[in-house]
């Protein structure tokens, strides 16, 4: 039986095998390559192992550099009327689009729950600054009651469910769903206070009424909720206080 050693010498062999006819390799092809072939050899890579952030960069460097090469090309095309060549462009840039959507999935979204991560929420709520809002809205802060208690009783990859779970019915509010922190997600409205309120009473109350079964047990996950609503200029760690202290204040309610 080979060492994981020896598996990954010959993922190694395997890709220089591929790469051999090509004069240029960037490094997120090559990582492409290490993780196609480490299923071959049924090898479980680390997230870490499959792309990194030095092959983002690579990859939306070699995205912008295509685009350039595109948009060079269209103008040439429009001044000599030249259709072919127009429609050439056309097929590599709807190719280049599926690529970056690709890669803004990779970026942007959460693996577990498939809602949107913090730098999400860093890169397209916040200003330039970094520190304040870019627009106005409403945020709710979302914070799940016991959810060591449902690790601790029912394992990790029950409490993974239930935050799946959790992140799927939040978004059908309508609001844009954040996976904040490990059990705490930010909800985004562009209505008014009242409106956000209603929409989280009502994922609250589906939540009061289900129950998650386990074999023969069963248990409820609910959340505790606090609401903030922000302008243009405002500065996130103040709003993010704000909702946090409503949201205990809840949780307290809810307890007693």
């Amino acid at each position: 039986m080979s060492t994981a050693y020896e598996d990954h010498i010959a993922i190694t062999t395997d890709i220089k095998k591929t790469i051999e006819p090509l004069n240029v390799v960037l490094p997120a092809y090559y990582g492409k390559l290490y993780a196609q072939f480490a299923k071959k050899y049924q090898i479980e890579l680390k997230p870490d192992e499959l792309l990194n952030p030095e092959m983002l960069n690579e990859q939306m460097l070699r995205h912008i550099i295509t685009l350039a090469e595109c948009t060079d090309s269209a103008i040439k095309a429009i001044e000599t009327q030249n259709t072919f060549q127009l429609q050439t462009i056309l097929a590599e840039t709807k190719k280049l689009r599926a690529e970056t959507d690709t890669l803004r999935k990779m970026v942007y979204i959460d693996n577990l729950t498939h809602a949107y991560n913090r730098k999400w929420f860093d890169d397209t709520i916040l200003d330039n600054d970094g520190v304040s809002m870019s627009k106005e809205g409403i945020l709710v802060i979302v914070d799940l009651n016991k959810f060591k208690h449902i690790n601790d009783t029912y394992g990790h990859t029950i409490g993974d469910k239930v935050l799946v779970h959790i992140a799927h019915k939040l978004r059908t509010t309508g609001g844009e769903v954040v996976r904040y922190g490990g059990d705490e997600f930010i909800v985004l409205f562009n209505s008014d206070p009242n409106d956000a309120k209603l929409k989280m009473e009502n994922a609250l109350t589906y939540f009061q009424k289900t129950h998650f079964k386990i074999n023969s047990h069963a248990f409820k996950a609910c959340f505790a909720y606090g609401i903030a609503p922000f302008a243009k200029g405002s500065i996130r760690s103040t709003i993010i206080d704000q909702a946090d202290s409503a949201m205990y204040r809840h949780k307290q309610l809810a307890s007693s």
